[in-house]
């Protein structure tokens, strides 16, 4: 065992002096390496949920585009308002978030099976953002659509909750 002691004790007036052994400094190092470990698993863990979900901001009134723009039976995702639109085959028009009520993640629409897919834990909701099964307990929130001058407006003021879809939640021009 080597002791280790100050040099220049003349500085600050005291003489330190104190034992290590090899066993206490790699233990200490091997306790120093796993709470860094840690705290980037941690840290990485954070960043792949934030990225899933959404940040729930939301901006006001936005204008989509023009009544005629949109085929019935579209969906059309809105990057911008976190939100997709939703041309139903009747000429109505529904905006529902893009989070899932259950966990916050980002639901993805499916085209080829016409339903919306939370990759977190595979719920799945409807067109209209109905729940299709019973693992998340109410639809998909949906923000007001309003017309004016021929255009499709969204307000993204806040989302409006609801326990399932009702067909007055579909707004329609004129």
């Amino acid at each position: 065992m080597k002791k280790i002691t100050n040099e220049n004790p003349e500085k600050d007036g005291s003489s330190v002096s104190k034992n290590v052994s090899r066993r206490d400094f790699l233990s200490l190092s091997l306790k120093a390496l796993g709470g860094l470990a840690a705290i980037e698993l941690g840290a990485a863990g954070i960043l792949f949920l934030r990225s899933r979900s959404l940040a729930g901001e939301f901006g006001g009134m936005m204008t989509i585009g023009k009544i005629e723009e949109f085929t019935p039976g579209s969906v059309v995702e809105i990057e911008d308002g976190n939100f997709y639109l939703i041309s139903t085959e009747d000429g109505g028009f529904l905006a529902v978030y893009r989070r899932c009520p259950h966990l916050g993640c980002t639901v993805n629409w499916m085209e080829n099976e016409q339903k919306f897919l939370c990759p977190c834990h595979s719920a799945t909701f409807a067109k209209t953002g109905d729940f299709n099964n019973k693992l998340v307990a109410r639809a998909l929130d949906y923000f007001p659509v309003i017309f004016e001058k021929g255009m499709v407006k969204v307000d993204t003021t806040a989302p409006i909750v609801r326990e399932q879809h009702l067909p007055q939640h579909v707004s329609y021009p004129g």
